[in-house]
């Protein structure tokens, strides 16, 4: 046992005193940011850093957005009341979605605006075409992995985008005149609504 156990303890010395080396601890600005070169460590640096990804990515939404507050917004007192059939909310949770900060609306509602004027400037024949759609989108600079597109009918495609850093969801149809909606993720992952329920 006692030459086994000094090999083991050695070992396990040497993993623990290597484990720190070459990362910094925390941000090295003081910004909350995860140090250059290392990795978010928090869900707060994580965000942080995407965001500016983001912003990145995006720097004429990231100046409109500029100077609006990160925090959620507090909610008026009765504004969720009990529904008139209560067990509609039971058996619609489903359905229900993260909030959205008032800085990830302003993102949100900024990239939809930019999805609502290249969809009036489509083509007809692009608004019919679940790939075309899909074009339509890269061609604005959202990867094929930020958006889903399902055909509904001949006509018309329903679309939902994730902006890496944005925050919400961003969903529609192809038809120009229908409204986009800005939303959080669906608490069962994604920007598509569930189907289904109890």
């Amino acid at each position: 046992m006692g030459r086994g156990f000094g090999v083991l303890a050695a070992v396990c010395a040497g993993a623990v005193l290597l484990a720190g080396c070459g990362e910094e601890s925390g941000s090295a600005t003081g910004t909350g940011t995860p140090s250059s070169g290392g990795s978010p460590s928090t869900a707060e640096e994580y965000a942080e850093a995407t965001r500016k990804e983001h912003d990145r990515a995006w720097p004429g939404i990231a100046r409109k957005c500029r100077d609006v507050r990160p925090e959620p917004t507090a909610r008026a007192e009765g504004e969720e009341g009990v529904p008139e059939n209560p067990k509609y909310g039971e058996n619609n949770a489903y359905k229900q979605t993260t909030d959205v900060t008032p800085d990830e609306l302003c993102r949100g509602e900024a990239h939809a605006a930019r999805i609502a004027a290249a969809l009036e400037d489509a083509a007809p024949a692009d608004l019919r075409d679940e790939e075309r759609t899909r074009r339509l989108f890269e061609d604005l600079g959202y990867g094929p992995d930020t958006v889903s597109a399902r055909q509904n009918d001949a006509a018309l495609v329903w679309w939902d985008v994730m902006v890496a850093g944005a925050g919400p969801c961003i969903s529609g149809n192809t038809d120009p005149a229908a409204g986009i909606d800005v939303h959080g993720v669906y608490m069962e992952g994604g920007c598509t609504e569930p189907v289904g329920g109890h």
